[in-house]
């Protein structure tokens, strides 16, 4: 089972080291504002796969598919026949807002305490007092 493994990762290895020698290949003949929204993926079927992080740079780099086969060709020694762009979108961590304590004016907390005392409704009640509660101190 290790000869395996042991294989596999020498596959892997080899392939992420021909993947890195190939981008380095097409990020040299690329504006450098293109280098952080495409990664390549893949050869397949003599077809150079590159991912892209939205739909506008997966169209201007569309408009470099012959710069980049070009590249390849001169820089290493690849000659492909086409560049096939997909979209991948990087993942976004949103950061977690802080929770906000909203209050009311003491005026407003006794108005809100007097309506839940004439109010039927025991939720309605429950609701109205605890609202009341959210008090800021006297001025």
């Amino acid at each position: 089972m290790q000869n395996i493994s042991a294989k596999l990762s020498q596959r892997f290895k080899k392939k992420a080291l021909e993947l890195n020698r190939l981008s380095h290949a097409v990020k040299i003949s690329l504006p450098l504002d293109c280098h952080e929204h495409m990664e390549i993926a893949d050869i397949r079927n003599n077809q150079l796969v590159i991912l892209t992080d939205s739909p506008v740079w997966q169209t201007r780099l569309r408009l470099y598919s012959q710069t980049i086969l070009e590249a390849l060709h001169q820089h290493a020694g690849i000659k492909l026949t086409r560049v096939v762009l997909k979209l991948s979108p990087k993942k976004r961590i949103i950061p977690e807002k802080a929770p906000v304590y909203r209050t009311i004016s003491h005026q407003n907390s006794v108005l809100i305490e007097q309506t839940a005392h004439c109010v039927n409704d025991p939720e309605l009640q429950a609701a109205l007092l605890k609202l009341s509660r959210k008090t800021k101190k006297p001025e």
